[in-house]
């Protein structure tokens, strides 16, 4: 692929205001800034966070706004000076914190965009948002290499950051307890090998936990629902001495109606642990730190290319505004919410 030639235009998936309908729109860039590179978007992946953006715009983004997080793609050009890992053609994947994925062009900048390696497309643009929401809370916030042989309690298993999250408990040893309510779920939680699968439609998860942690409770809890009833049960579960790793802040809990549970955590002798990849972009205290995540994403290839961990794609949107708002409906309403579903932004070279 040659040097792409500025300015040009192109179609998103936007939202004209906040609570509108997907709409195409067009958009063009002008320049690059010496930290920025230009893609040339292959897929885009739907986050939890995309629906309820497209209701109500929490971030500010400028109108009309274009969601989307996460991406693959290839590299059309580069602004200011080339490296050795970003080349004109390469194939890559990475993350946005200002959006814009759902696109067939996108400015990031230099740090968030990673080479691809052997990793198709698709399963590729799911790793920015729901593969590294799942690595910061287990590796670097809760440390989870120290807690090889212990339980860890999975709530939503077979959700786009659960299904991530199980699969990292397994690569480091632990032992996996996941729920799931509906057959699709389940049938991805037995494919993923799970130490064990409770059906919370049918058994009592607390029941059930506590049965198979011997009364003591899962040693580690990851929780990554925002629910209210599933926050519940995993608050009830977690060992004395244990640790409850939510994710969500105290405002995002606000926003989605769930409680905190810390009382009822450390009233049971565990500690809570909150974590969150947002406030990378946004705490001077975790700014500095941001080299972490890099490695994080690096890490996400080479387990992939070991065939030791790999993003479940249950669906692909194309891009079209209806398609877009019908898959954002349906993630409201709990139907599509089984591993990761991605949008194909442009006709692209798959790696085999």
């Amino acid at each position: 692929m040659s040097d792409l030639n500025l300015p040009i235009s192109f179609n998103t998936l936007a939202i004209e205001q906040a609570g509108a309908p997907v709409s195409i729109q067009q958009k063009s860039i002008a320049s690059l800034n010496d930290d920025e590179v230009l893609i040339r978007v292959s897929y885009a992946s739907i986050n939890k966070m995309d629906p309820a953006l497209a209701r109500m715009n929490a971030f500010h983004l400028p109108q009309p706004y274009v969601l989307g997080f996460d991406f693959s793609g290839e590299v059309a050009k580069i602004g200011g000076e080339g490296n050795d890992t970003l080349k004109v053609g390469n194939q890559v994947f990475g993350r946005s914190s200002t959006g814009g994925c759902f696109a067939e062009y996108l400015v990031a900048k230099k740090e968030n965009v990673l080479p691809s390696g052997t990793v198709p497309a698709p399963e590729a643009s799911t790793y920015g948002i729901a593969y590294l929401t799942a690595y910061e809370s287990l590796v670097i916030t809760a440390n989870i290499q120290q807690h090889k042989g212990k339980w860890i309690y999975v709530a939503g298993a077979a959700g786009g950051v659960g299904h991530f999250a199980a699969q990292i408990a397994k690569l480091y040893g632990l032992k996996v307890i996941g729920t799931a309510g509906k057959a699709t779920s389940l049938n991805l939680l037995h494919r993923l090998h799970l130490d064990h699968v409770i059906d919370y439609s049918k058994q009592d998860v607390v029941q059930e936990v506590m049965s198979l942690t011997g009364g003591k409770g899962a040693d580690l809890v990851y929780d990554s629902t925002y629910t209210q009833s599933s926050y519940a049960q995993s608050a009830a579960v977690v060992a004395s001495g244990g640790e409850y790793i939510r994710l969500g802040t105290a405002e995002q809990l606000a926003r989605t109606g769930a409680q905190d549970m810390r009382t009822l955590v450390e009233g049971r002798g565990a500690k809570m642990v909150i974590a969150d990849l947002g406030r990378y972009g946004a705490d001077p205290r975790y700014k500095t730190q941001t080299s972490k995540l890099v490695d994080g994403l690096r890490q996400a290839v080479s387990w992939y290319e070991e065939e030791k961990l790999k993003p479940v794609i249950t669906e692909t949107v194309p891009f079209e505004a209806a398609a877009l708002q019908q898959a954002f409906e349906a993630f409201l309403k709990g139907i599509n919410n089984v591993g990761k579903v991605v949008v194909k932004c442009n006709g692209q070279k798959d790696l085999a």
